[in-house]
């Protein structure tokens, strides 16, 4: 169990996460999302742990922390690419352990709805989606002692950076649409909400970090911010 006793204190760092911080990961990821609200979460702790896994050391993926007073206390995960397929391929041994140890989930519409969503309500939407060059943020959490501290801005930004770096040239997050703290924070910060993206229950925020990106995409590229 992590030490809150100095909550208060607001100073963070950010940096890759590790093969190390698996399992502080998975405790942070667990905290933060309700089982009815989230396909890892609802195929239970051990499935949780697997996506980390890969997140961690997958070659298309990376994980960012906030760590404060030695403790991971926030969290943003990205892939290269679109990564439910890759994720689920890697994690389908713990996925059907958890069928096996329940198998009432076979029968939880929401379970399928969510594992097999993507932006395929226009064909704009796949078009974006699957460009070379367009990374996806696959997750994102803050400890709720640290929250209001500037920890979701710092990663959000930090996420830029590092994808930046690996060669992408844009990324789009998926936020469900009552989840308004986080939509304000990609608001905020610049990112281009993109109605071509969203599904029934989620809405797509995207940032171009290369300006001919979305010209290339045949978009209009004035409104777009860098």
């Amino acid at each position: 169990m992590r030490d809150r006793s100095n909550i208060p204190d607001s100073n963070f760092i950010i940096r890759l996460a590790t093969l190390a911080d698996v399992e502080a990961l998975v405790e942070l990821h667990w905290m933060s999302f309700k089982p009815e609200d989230h396909v890892p979460v609802m195929l239970g702790r051990r499935y949780v742990r697997a996506t980390y896994h890969w997140l961690v050391t997958g070659a298309i993926s990376y994980v960012l922390v906030a760590e404060a007073n030695g403790c991971i206390v926030g969290l943003i995960a990205v892939a290269d690419r679109s990564f439910i397929s890759p994720m689920f391929r890697a994690c389908l041994s713990e996925f059907a352990l958890s069928i096996a140890r329940h198998p009432g989930l076979l029968l939880r519409g929401k379970l399928w709805q969510r594992l097999l969503r993507r932006p395929d309500v226009t064909s704009q939407g796949r078009h974006i989606a699957d460009y070379p060059g367009m990374a996806q943020m696959t997750n994102g959490a803050v400890d709720a002692g640290y929250r209001g501290q500037g920890v979701f801005p710092a990663l959000v930004e930090a996420s830029r950076t590092f994808s930046k770096e690996r060669g992408s040239r844009a990324i789009r997050a998926g936020i469900y649409k009552t989840n308004m703290p986080s939509r304000r924070v990609f608001i905020k910060a610049g990112w281009i909400e993109t109605p071509a993206l969203e599904t029934p229950d989620t809405v797509f925020y995207v940032s171009y970090l290369d300006p001919a990106f979305p010209i290339e995409l045949g978009l209009d590229g004035a409104q777009f911010h860098t």
